[in-house]
């Protein structure tokens, strides 16, 4: 299959956004992402951040997350895109290149530290905040596709990020790319 779009879901703390962006100054492809759209309702609602974002986003509609994703969706059927969205079941027939990124807890939190969206939290708290996360978003999937978002099955590609360096990641992704024709491979070197 030739794939127009590649699409990322991934733990939390798994490195999407980084390699989107990495993949952008290759591609030149517009970036989509989920997250960023529900961070902006978030940021509008608000902007004080009386709640955290992980808050709002636990207490968002079944109907507001499935509008989110088929606008998503939308975009995907019709333009070269970048995207990063937690749930990607919808978009198994489209010619979009589905790839889970996956490391353990610990590495994912290591990762954290520093970033802004921590709030300089420490890196035993960035993993409970990744652990929350994480099963608010399997329960997430679980209610509005009725699935759990983190089966390998679901996706053409499953790397583990921990194991590759950004390089490595990007070379099979290419090679993906160029070549058309991969079937449910897992690269977890």
């Amino acid at each position: 299959m030739k794939y127009q779009s590649i699409v990322f879901s991934g733990l939390p703390g798994a490195g999407k956004s980084t390699l989107v962006a990495k993949l952008k100054e290759i591609y030149k492809w517009p970036v989509l992402s989920v997250g960023d759209l529900w961070r902006a309702r978030w940021a509008n609602l608000y902007p004080d951040k009386k709640i955290s974002f992980e808050e709002y986003w636990r207490t968002t509609s079944s109907e507001d997350n499935r509008q989110v994703n088929v606008d998503f969706r939308e975009q995907a059927a019709i333009n070269h895109l970048l995207g990063d969205s937690r749930y990607t079941t919808y978009l198994k027939d489209l010619p979009v290149l589905l790839i889970f990124l996956t490391a353990d807890l610990d590495t994912r939190a290591k990762r954290g530290v520093g970033l802004a969206k921590y709030n300089g939290n420490g890196e035993k708290e960035i993993k409970e905040i990744l652990y929350r996360r994480e099963a608010d978003e399997v329960a997430a999937s679980k209610r509005l596709f009725g699935y759990d978002y983190r089966d390998p099955a679901n996706y053409h590609l499953v790397l583990n990020t921990a194991m590759l360096s950004q390089e490595e990641e990007i070379a099979v992704i290419q090679g993906v790319i160029q070549n058309g024709d991969i079937y449910r491979n897992q690269v977890n070197l």
